[in-house]
C-alpha cells in the first residue's frame, strides 16, 4: 500500500507523547516495530531528547515524594466528565474543575505527569510564550495552566492508550482494546488503575486535597473498571447530536492526527479515519449505555450540550444539588464570574452532514439516536449562544497555578 505524499504540519512539535520517561519512550517505540518514517525523524529526535532530563526528574520527584503518595487516600473521589470528543466536556471540565473546592488537571501536568510537582512551579512560566494562544482546531484557550486530558498523562505513563494509534496508525489495531480495557490483560486492567491513582494523588498533593474532576473521553466506555477503583464516584454524561459530533471530531482529527503522526500514513488513510471514528464512537457509546445502569442512580447526570449552552448556571446549580457537592453558595459566586467571561465566544461553523455520512452515522450510532431523542433528519447545526465557551481569560482554579 502506498503512503500518503502530501504531508501536513511536518514541523509541528506538538506531539501528545512529548514528555514520556525514556523506558516508556523506548518500550512503545519497540510495540510499535521502530515505525518512525524520516519524515518524522526530528519528532522522534526531540522526544528522545526531552525523554533523558524528563526520567531523571521523574526519579528524584519519586524519591521525594513516594511515601508521601503512597500514604494518600483519595478523598474526596473524582467526579469524572464523560462523553464523546467534541460533545461539551471541555465546556463542563473547566465549570466543575474551576470552584475553589475542586481542582483538574491541567495542560502541563500531562504533559509532564512523572514530575509536575517538582518543575511546575518555575518551567511553566519560562516557557508560557512558546504556545499558542488557542488549539489548532477551535477558539478554546490554550495554556499550561488550563484543564486537560488525564489520558495524554496515561498515554505516557502506561502505554495504554487508543491515543498511541493517532501517532502509529498502521499499529491502530492492537490499541482498540484499551478504549474499555474489556479485552485487556488483567496485569494491564491493574497497570493502568496504579498509574491513574498516582496520577490523581499527585494532582491533589500539588492542591491541598482537592477534589480531582477527571475528564476523557475514552473514560465513558471504561465505567466498571472506573467503578472498581472509587466505587461512590460521581459522573456527568453529557451528550450532542450524533451528527455534529461526527463532523466536529473529524475536523479536529484533521489537526491532531497531522500533529502526531511517526510515519506516514497509507493512502486510504483519509477514508480510513471515517471508518475509524464511527467504529470508536460506537463502541464508548454501546459501552457507556450498556453499564450506565451499573451506577448508582444519585450518582450519575446525564444532560444535552443543548440544555447547558447557555443556561450554564441552572445546570450547575441541578448538578450540585443531584450529586450532593457541598458548598454551592461559595461556587455560585466564581461560576457567575466565569460565565460572564464567555460572551463573545465563537464556536466553530460546521459544515452541512452529507447524505451518505448521516446513514453512516446513524447506522454506527443509531443507540444513542434512541437513547436521547435525537432526529435522524437533522442536517444542520443549530446555532448555539455565544456565550459558551470552554475557557476563557479568567484564571485557572485556585491555588493551581502556584502549586501544579
Amino acid at each position: 500500500m502506498k503512503r500518503i505524499s502530501s504531508i501536513k504540519k511536518r514541523w509541528s512539535m506538538d506531539q501528545l507523547i512529548t514528555g514520556i520517561e525514556l523506558p516508556q519512550w523506548l518500550s512503545l517505540l519497540k510495540t510499535n516495530d521502530y515505525q518512525v518514517d524520516s519524515t518524522y525523524a526530528h519528532r522522534a529526535a526531540w522526544v528522545s531528547a526531552l525523554s533523558l532530563p524528563t526520567t531523571a526528574l521523574g526519579r528524584f520527584e519519586d524519591a521525594r515524594f513516594g511515601r508521601t503518595l503512597a500514604a494518600m487516600e483519595i478523598d474526596p473521589e473524582p467526579i469524572f466528565v464523560l462523553g464523546h470528543w467534541r460533545s461539551g466536556t471541555t465546556h463542563l471540565h473547566n465549570l466543575l474543575g474551576r470552584v475553589p473546592e475542586h481542582t483538574y488537571s491541567t495542560v502541563y501536568q500531562v504533559m509532564m505527569p512523572g514530575n509536575f510537582l517538582t518543575t511546575g512551579k518555575l518551567l511553566p512560566d519560562l516557557t508560557s510564550r512558546l504556545m499558542d494562544d488557542t488549539r489548532t482546531y477551535d477558539n478554546v484557550k490554550q495554556g499550561w495552566h488550563e484543564a486537560a486530558e488525564d489520558e495524554i498523562a496515561l498515554a505516557k505513563l502506561t502505554g495504554l492508550s487508543p491515543y498511541i494509534s493517532f501517532m502509529f496508525p498502521d499499529q491502530a489495531a492492537k490499541y482498540e482494546k484499551y478504549v474499555d480495557f474489556i479485552e485487556a490483560t488483567h496485569e494491564e486492567r491493574e497497570r493502568w488503575k496504579q498509574a491513574l491513582r498516582y496520577f490523581i494523588k499527585k494532582i491533589m498533593l500539588a492542591t491541598g486535597g482537592k477534589r480531582v474532576i477527571i475528564k476523557s473521553c475514552t473514560h465513558t466506555a471504561r465505567i466498571r473498571l472506573l467503578l472498581e477503583m472509587f466505587p461512590n464516584a460521581r459522573f456527568v454524561f453529557i451528550h450532542r447530536h450524533p451528527y455534529e459530533v461526527f463532523l466536529s471530531t473529524l475536523h479536529m482529527r484533521s489537526h491532531t492526527d497531522w500533529e502526531n503522526f511517526f510515519h506516514r500514513p497509507e493512502e486510504v488513510w483519509e477514508a480510513q479515519r471515517h471508518a475509524q471514528t464511527l467504529a470508536l464512537g460506537q463502541r464508548i457509546f454501546e459501552r457507556y449505555l450498556a453499564d450506565r445502569r451499573l451506577i448508582p442512580e444519585e450518582n450519575l447526570v446525564e444532560l444535552a450540550y443543548s440544555d447547558l449552552v447557555g443556561h450554564e448556571m441552572a445546570v450547575m446549580e441541578h448538578l450540585w444539588d443531584t450529586l450532593r457537592i457541598p458548598n454551592w453558595d461559595n461556587a455560585e459566586r466564581v461560576l457567575q464570574t466565569y460565565v460572564d467571561g464567555l460572551a463573545g465566544y465563537q464556536t466553530n461553523k460546521l459544515k452541512r452532514i452529507t447524505k451518505r455520512d448521516k446513514g453512516a452515522v446513524y447506522e454506527a450510532w443509531r443507540p444513542m439516536f434512541d437513547a436521547f431523542g435525537y432526529d435522524p433528519e437533522y442536517s444542520s447545526p443549530a446555532p448555539h449562544p455565544a456565550v459558551s465557551s470552554p475557557s476563557s481569560e479568567l484564571p485557572a482554579p485556585a491555588d493551581q497555578e502556584s502549586s501544579s
